[in-house]
C-alpha cells in the first residue's frame, strides 16, 4: 500500500515539472545582468522568479542603486528586464 501511494505521489509530482528554457547567456541583457547586478550581490538565476516578482525586484534594486548614487540608463534597465 505504501509503495503504491509513493508511486502515485511521484507520478503526480512529475506532471508538474516543466523544463526551464534558459535565457540566452550571450545576449546584451545577459551581459549587463552579469556586469551590473553582480557588483553588489551574487547573481540569482534568471528563472528563479516569475516576471511579476522580477518586475518588483527590479524596482527595489533601482531604488537601492539610487540610494548609493549608482545610475543605470533606462535602455540598460530594459535590456536587463527583457533578459
Amino acid at each position: 500500500m505504501k509503495k503504491a501511494m509513493l508511486i502515485s505521489v511521484l507520478l503526480l509530482c512529475s506532471g508538474q515539472a516543466q523544463a526551464m528554457e534558459l535565457p540566452d547567456a550571450d545576449s546584451k541583457g545577459a551581459r549587463l545582468f552579469a556586469a551590473r547586478c553582480s557588483v553588489c550581490h551574487a547573481l540569482p538565476h534568471p528563472k528563479r522568479l516569475d516576471w511579476t516578482h522580477w518586475r518588483h525586484m527590479l524596482r527595489v534594486m533601482k531604488r537601492r542603486m539610487a540610494e548609493r548614487n549608482i545610475t543605470l540608463p533606462d535602455e540598460q534597465w530594459r535590456r536587463i528586464a527583457a533578459y
